[in-house]
């Protein structure tokens, strides 16, 4: 077999999406989360998860949904990832729930693969390695979930939902990994108002990640002859959120402030805060905590822009800045549509 030379580009790609050194790390690609709104205020969305990016932070907050809405989202994760994401959500005739499909792929695309023309020969002027081929390595996330809102207590909204998950992750020489797992989430509100009300409000939101143990199953051939199949597993793991929202009289605004931990790798804190003025421009801030396979605390900020109509409709555009320590920075743009 000829020997092959991968590019530095598949090499970083390998620590960032492929198997990862320990189980600790399984499946890391779905700690991204998505929606620039939320990703501006350092990931803090368990109890904010109110829009069509409720699917990546609490299935729970699809029980808000009266409309329908598409969402979408592209970003470039420190010049080297395609992150993009797109769902779709379909209230209920009831109209007290909804249901939403999304997609999930982050990868490194066309990475090229390379060989010398004599393979039992050293690099040198005449014996240059050359391009034989190209790879994708990806990973992909299907999911379907459901919210609803309970009707009682009368005090406050209970909101719960859902999600199930079909992982799938291909690389280099047909390597692939195919799994699956569920999330279930609750919101609890107070006061059981709506969201233009002068009282400040109160949100709990807490997400079971992993609640049945996500496991992951590759197509690598076994370590050991008579051993199974390479298998990793995502335990079960806490993710809880609090946040507020007050109107302010001035310039007809709002502020809402946010704070989660997750519990996954450790405990990480994420910190958020948005200000919307005439309920038109948002201005958000954020701090990042992360303790997965690169450990690092970075500052997030972004803005939103939204447009609603007397029917119900609108659209929202939002944009996120990611600045991490050691990778650089990352710029994340997300669309979402209500109709």
């Amino acid at each position: 077999m000829n020997k092959i030379h991968i590019s530095i580009t598949f090499i970083l790609s390998l620590n960032i999406f492929c198997m990862p050194a320990t189980a600790k790390y399984t499946a890391d690609f779905l700690t991204l989360g998505s929606g620039a709104r939320t990703l501006a205020m350092g990931g803090a969305g368990t109890a904010i998860a109110d829009d069509a990016f409720a699917m990546s932070w609490n299935p729970a907050g699809l029980g808000q949904l009266r409309r329908n809405e598409l969402s979408f989202m592209h970003a470039r994760m420190n010049q080297l990832a395609a992150y993009n994401f797109v769902s779709y959500i379909h209230p209920i005739q009831s109209r007290k729930g909804a249901i939403g499909f999304s997609w999930l792929r982050v990868g490194v695309d066309d990475i090229p693969i390379t060989s010398l023309p004599v393979v039992s020969r050293p690099v040198g002027a005449t014996n240059r390695p050359k391009v034989i081929g190209t790879f994708n390595n990806t990973d992909n996330a299907f999911k379907v979930a459901s919210g609803w809102e309970l009707p009682y207590p009368r005090i406050v909204r209970v909101r719960v939902g859902g999600t199930l998950k079909l992982l799938y992750t291909s690389g280099y020489r047909n390597t692939n990994a195919i799994g699956g797992g569920a999330d279930i989430g609750l919101l609890i509100t107070y006061p059981r108002t709506g969201k233009d009300a002068n009282p400040p409000r109160y949100t709990l939101g807490i997400q079971v990640a992993d609640v049945f143990k996500t496991k992951r199953y590759w197509n690598t051939p076994p370590e050991s002859e008579g051993s199974a199949p390479h298998t990793e597993t995502i335990p079960p793991h806490l993710k809880i959120g609090i946040a507020t929202t007050h109107a302010l009289p001035i310039f007809n605004s709002t502020l809402t402030l946010a704070l989660d931990t997750y519990t996954q790798h450790g405990l990480e804190l994420h910190a958020g805060a948005e200000y919307t003025l005439f309920d038109l421009l948002s201005l958000r801030i954020g701090m990042d905590t992360r303790n997965g396979i690169v450990q690092s605390r970075q500052v997030t900020a972004g803005v939103g822009l939204h447009l609603r109509f007397v029917t119900g409709a609108g659209a929202a555009l939002d944009y996120a800045f990611a600045n991490h320590p050691a990778l650089g920075a990352s710029h994340r743009m997300s669309l979402r549509v209500r109709f």
